[in-house]
């Protein structure tokens, strides 16, 4: 086969395999890419081949990948092999994109006016709000989160309002809830309601010559079954079609890609099965694993060869992924050999994980190698919290990549502030953002009043809301002094507990009780309300840990600081934290540690890689334990983390629960994945090495933990919750217990509530009658 010049040496410079899956011909195509082999560069090289070789027209050809910087970027190298001119009319694009591009064109087929507008999450909860209050549908039944949240993954599926209740109606709901495993503390939804909302909604934005993000695919698919000759149009476009990470596809992107590509059949799919980590945004890696069950004359190529990694670390990669069944067999190698022995270090603890890890990026530092070269990867946002205080400790410098830092993080906010208000009941600023925190009736028309009151009179807000609550000034807030007097009678409360000498950390778990925080993050955040209640939990768990340094200090200095003067200097600590490095590190100009979670990871290499609490629980997540598809994940999930080392990787994990100290913890089933000639412990001598230099089998089924109760503390632990029990429930009344199960958090319980159906639920969240 002849090779244009043109491209001659950007073809000559694929290895046999990517030149194989470039120079494809026609009909459909799957290619398996493992991490670091190189897909980006197939995909463009395959691009310029078509235009310059097969004399494809360039404005025939459609390439969609997920994010606008890997679609900006793979248009520039395009542009590279084949210049400017014909570059300009590929359409390189992400599927939202793509679709809201066409849909423009083809609006009034669509039944909208081509001046549509796209709404954004803010538009869309505004919108919901108002129809929930039109459906006279309380906040407690269904919050606004929850059934935004719903109908995202309902339109993800791609189904309409009537396809929805067909579904429901056939069970499909119900097989669908079983299948995917709760969340503790998820909120409970009616699907009929949700059905009604979601109906409700498209309405109102037909009405309103609108569609919300999903839409543009949902919308998309709907126009082409329905308008064949806006189906034949595009189709008579578009001839080539490539898409990048196929793992991530939804259903409804595969829907609307398999439509379009239909007439000519040419479909190139790139993808790698293994790193398919995002099923809860609806990705379903059975696309990519079924491909060619779907396409039966499907050609398969396989890309193996990885650039980025060590052979120890590819070999330690392998050996953890080879342990999922359902995948793609394929075997990454690589010619970099001499890797170093992947490091395992057991620690006590999450303070002392995180000055291991400090300690081993400041010696490299000293040696000449740069911040930038070190990457922390964890499974959850909440673990930052622990390393990010050591960096500070140090002044190192460091950047939290697709995320926030901790002390900056919503949830976490709002409880500092209170804290804040206890130790100065002046800062007008920590007031006003607690006041209504969860809502107590106080909206923006009192604040307002309240504001004008005290700044006629030159008193801070908390002085003038105390004078209002209890009588002394006239009352210009009398809708709202209900929720102002119960709000100063905390702040009172929680007050004189520090004064009569009540830690600070137990201060703070009444007032996360008695503003009943878990159900206002639950209600507001339904989607991640796991992993912001870890972000609260972690900081009772610094103020905890920063009271035991402050008692130790004391016995040194023979100084006790008060409960008060404790909390100030917390907050000060939490609050002094963007050292001069660390802002340019954020603004992308300084040498600084990178830290993120393993799902931000995907896509990105570093030198020298730590994975951070590698225990039971935390990776694999504690919600993955009872779900054999779910583990699955968590291991794709560790096999992405360490495909993102070059040189160095390091395994750190604790042997004391990190949420709940008073437990033990469990190394990771993953780390005894690792072949053993690939890995060597830290410790010159540890009592877990023993047990890791043989293989540890674990089976991906519901497991005890060493047959611990590692149920919480909770106020009823000694309660024996049983079969006919009768309960309580604030939400959906009263009902009688059908089963009781033990759980992480303490006891799932199978409640038939009188009015309400059958839930399961955590024991906490109901009351015995």
């Amino acid at each position: 086969m002849t090779i244009d010049n043109t491209i001659n040496e950007d073809i000559r410079k694929l290895n046999s395999a990517q030149q194989s899956a470039a120079l494809h011909k026609n009909g459909p195509a799957v290619v398996y890419a493992g991490a670091g082999s190189g897909k980006t560069r197939v995909i463009c090289a395959r691009i310029a081949w078509l235009i310059l070789n097969e004399n494809v027209a360039p404005s025939s050809i459609l390439a969609v990948t997920f994010t606008n910087k890997a679609a900006k970027e793979m248009k520039e190298r395009i542009e590279k092999y084949i210049g400017f001119q014909r570059s300009k009319y590929i359409i390189v694009s992400t599927f939202h994109a793509f679709c809201a591009r066409f849909l423009r064109i083809y609006a009034e087929e669509a039944g909208f006016n081509s001046a549509f507008s796209i709404y954004d999450d803010n538009d869309q909860k505004s919108l919901l709000k108002d129809i929930l209050k039109q459906l006279n549908v309380p906040d407690k039944l269904l919050s606004v989160q929850t059934v935004k949240s719903k109908i995202d993954k309902i339109k993800n599926k791609g189904l309409s309002p009537e396809e929805y209740l067909n579904e429901i109606n056939s069970g499909g709901e119900e097989k669908e809830k079983k299948r995917s495993f709760q969340g503790f503390g998820e909120q409970q939804y009616d699907p009929h309601l949700i059905q009604k909302v979601y109906a409700y909604y498209q309405k109102k934005l037909k009405q309103q010559n609108s569609l919300d993000f999903n839409d543009l695919l949902l919308v998309m698919y709907q126009l082409l079954v329905n308008k064949p000759h806006v189906l034949q149009s595009m189709q008579n476009r578009f001839q080539y079609f490539l898409i990048d990470e196929f793992q991530d596809t939804n259903p409804i992107q595969f829907k609307l890609i398999h439509l379009l590509s239909s007439h000519t059949k040419n479909l190139f799919i790139v993808g790698d099965d293994d790193q398919s980590i995002y099923s809860w945004r609806g990705a379903e890696p059975s696309f990519i694993l079924n491909f060619d069950k779907i396409f039966v004359d499907a050609k398969t190529y396989k890309l193996e060869e990885n650039y980025r990694s060590t052979n120890t670390i590819i070999e330690a990669a392998t050996g953890i992924i080879k342990n999922n069944r359902t995948r793609a067999p394929k075997t990454l190698f690589t010619t970099k050999t001499n890797g170093n022995k992947i490091k395992v270090k057991g620690c006590e603890d999450p303070y002392i994980e995180s000055n291991y890890i400090a300690n081993e990026i400041f010696s490299a530092v000293q040696n000449n190698t740069s911040f930038s070269d070190f990457c922390i990867l964890y499974r959850t946002n909440a673990q930052s919290r622990s390393l990010e205080d050591e960096l500070r400790r140090r002044m190192m410098p460091y950047v939290i990549y697709g995320s926030v830092r901790f002390y900056e993080r919503a949830e976490v906010k709002i409880l500092l502030g209170y804290l804040k208000l206890l130790v100065n009941t002046a800062d007008n600023a920590s007031f006003e953002k607690v006041v209504n925190t969860p809502r107590r009736g106080f909206g923006d028309t009192a604040m307002q009043k309240l504001k004008e009151v005290a700044n006629e009179r030159g008193e801070s807000l908390a002085k003038t809301a105390s004078e209002l609550a209890y009588g002394s000034l006239q009352n210009n807030v009398a809708r709202s002094i209900s929720g102002l007097k119960s709000f100063i009678h905390q702040v009172q409360k929680w007050k004189q507990l520090l004064i009569d000498g009540h830690k600070a950390s137990v201060t703070l778990s009444i007032i996360t009780s008695d503003i009943s925080f878990e159900e206002y993050i639950r209600n507001t955040y339904p989607e991640d309300f796991d992993e912001r209640w870890l972000n609260i939990i972690e900081l009772k768990n610094a103020v905890a840990e920063f009271e035991a340094k402050e008692l130790n200090a004391d016995e040194e200095n023979t100084q006790t600081l008060t409960p008060l003067e404790t909390i100030s200097k917390f907050i000060e600590q939490a609050m002094l934290t963007v050292e001069p490095t660390v802002v340019n590190a954020k603004q992308g100009n300084a040498n600084a540690v990178t830290m993120m979670t393993i799902h931000s990871a995907k896509g990105l290499e570093f030198p020298n890689v730590f994975i951070a609490g590698l225990e039971e629980g935390v990776l694999p997540h504690q919600n993955s334990l009872n779900d054999f598809d779910s583990v699955e994940e968590e291991r794709r999930l560790m096999y992405v983390a360490v495909t993102r080392a070059q040189n160095n990787l390091t395994l750190t994990y604790c042997r004391r629960n990190r949420y709940k100290d008073f437990l033990p913890a469990q190394e990771s089933r993953f780390i005894a994945e690792v072949p053993m000639d690939c890995r060597e412990f830290v410790d010159h001598f540890n009592r877990n090495q023993i047990k890791l230099t043989q293989k540890t089998v674990f089976e991906d089924t519901p497991r005890k933990f060493r047959d611990i109760d590692i149920s919480e503390n909770f106020s009823d632990d000694n309660y024996q919750w049983h079969k006919g029990q009768r309960v309580a429930h604030k939400t959906f009344g009263e009902g009688i217990i059908n089963g009781v199960e033990k759980s992480s958090q303490g006891f799932k319980l199978k409640v038939k509530f009188d009015t309400n159906g059958e839930k399961t639920l955590i024991h906490s969240f109901v009351t015995p009658i």
